[in-house]
């Protein structure tokens, strides 16, 4: 089976691109806010309304989602190295690519925003509307994984890694929304789900995708500790990179399509988003997946007094994917990124045919 990778990125020191974010970051929702709530207000219930008074929305733009490691090649290498099975990369973009890129490559398929996203919502600077469109990407295979820039390939693996017998591969696990970050938007996600599936019902149809010896005891028992309550409270996100099957994606929008335009008007993040963990949460709760363990992954947020141990973890090659977040408390980020890419040179030193 045909499997393809999909990665955003932008390039915050781009001047044409920052001239456009700064001129909508004035006002961060672009001057969408009243189709926006023109649009909710359609959608009726509890969502009707919902940005109204949106200016007291919070947004997020802040630098840290802008700046560059410069080590977006070390992405394309560990897929070349790590998993040279995969069928495209489709590389989304505003409309820059790295110089060093070879577009030419017949593996390669160079995406820009404008020709995946419908006119009227562009341009965009958050990646929820993207990720919420990734359905319309022309000749995306109908079993693709969705990385971030900031997840990166650290030792083989294979497709079955990814899907199996056809189905997307995932750990299923209830848990408690923990506070901060995008809180707000996955529990945007988590109540879309609630009205859409009963939890009781989807338990006892897929019991054993949920209690499974793939997974660790600790997790099945979090599980447990949330079966008494009759609604789904939140589910366990790993911000690995995450499998899908295009039909969920086409289905959601079929069927919530006037919800998802509302996050397709916000410019920049908005507490009143959905992204990406949606489509997640779908192919969960309707037993469109097969369950993995999550013991080859691990996360790590980057920092002055973390970046030995995330440099050991990765020239170790303990795990098969990493996950490096930024941090906004970062103060020699100049000296991170040296120490972090050179531990990336030292597992990956040779070009891959992605590179000119």
């Amino acid at each position: 089976m045909n499997i393809d990778f999909v990665i955003p990125w932008f390039d915050g020191r781009d001047p044409a691109w920052r001239r456009q974010m700064e001129s909508y970051r004035g006002n961060a929702h672009g001057g969408l806010a009243d189709n926006a709530s023109r649009t909710d207000r359609r959608c009726g219930g509890a969502e009707a309304g919902r940005v109204i008074g949106r200016e007291e929305g919070m947004t997020d733009a802040s630098e840290s989602r802008y700046r560059d490691w410069d080590n977006l090649r070390y992405w394309f290498r560990g897929v070349e190295r790590f998993a040279p099975w995969v069928n495209r990369v489709h590389f989304l973009t505003w409309g820059h690519v790295p110089e060093w890129l070879n577009v030419h490559n017949p593996w390669l398929n160079i995406v820009r925003h404008k020709d995946f996203i419908p006119a009227e919502y562009l341009p965009v600077f958050s990646s929820h509307p993207i990720e919420l469109s990734m359905h319309r990407i022309e000749g995306l295979a109908e079993r693709f994984v969705y990385f971030n820039d900031d997840t990166f390939l650290t030792r083989p693996v294979g497709p079955e890694r990814f899907f199996r017998r056809g189905l997307p591969c995932d750990n299923a696990r209830l848990s408690i929304i923990p506070p901060g970050g995008i809180s707000h938007i996955v529990l945007n996600d988590v109540e879309l789900i609630n009205r859409r599936h009963d939890k009781n019902s989807v338990m006892r149809r897929h019991v054993f995708k949920w209690f499974n010896r793939r997974y660790t005891l600790p997790d099945m028992l979090k599980t447990l500790t949330l079966m008494p309550w009759s609604t789904f409270a939140g589910f366990r996100d790993s911000h690995m990179p995450q499998p899908y099957l295009l039909r969920t994606l086409e289905q959601v929008w079929a069927e919530e399509g006037e919800r998802l335009s509302v996050t397709m008007r916000s410019r920049f993040r908005n507490v009143l988003d959905y992204n990406q963990y949606l489509m997640r949460y779908e192919q969960l709760v309707t037993g469109r997946f097969a369950p993995v363990s999550m013991c080859d992954c691990r996360v790590e947020t980057l920092a002055e007094d973390s970046i030995g141990r995330v440099c050991e973890v990765i020239r170790s090659q303990r795990q098969a994917m990493i996950c490096l977040h930024d941090n906004d408390d970062i103060r020699d980020f100049e000296g991170v990124r040296g120490l972090l890419n050179a531990s990336l040179e030292q597992i990956l030193p040779e070009k891959s045919k992605y590179e000119l």
